[in-house]
């Protein structure tokens, strides 16, 4: 927050009355105790979800494993060719240099 806003704000604040700072207090109070509510409830939820996701992972058979696992190797093969041809050409340019 910049000097001049806060320099407005203790302007402002310093021509409130007692009371109304002391609403003030409270408004601010509530409102960060409310803040601070939905933010556990948010990491909450967020790791609740993570949770269900690993059971959901852990629950899958071992047919579905190894349908994973080799889909995983088909596309990291896939991603390992594309790479090296990428690099072959670069170095057969290097070579005509």
């Amino acid at each position: 927050m910049s000097q001049a806003i806060l320099n407005q704000i203790v302007t402002q604040l310093e021509m409130l009355e007692i009371l109304e700072l002391k609403e003030l207090k409270s408004a601010i109070g509530k409102y960060l105790a409310d803040k601070q509510q939905a933010t556990q409830q948010n990491q909450t939820q967020k790791s609740a979800n993570k949770k269900q996701l690993f059971q959901e992972w852990d629950a899958i058979s071992d047919e579905e494993a190894a349908v994973l696992k080799s889909e995983f190797a088909a596309e990291d093969l896939a991603f390992a060719e594309v790479a090296l041809n990428d690099y072959m050409l670069r170095l057969q340019q290097l070579d005509e240099i």
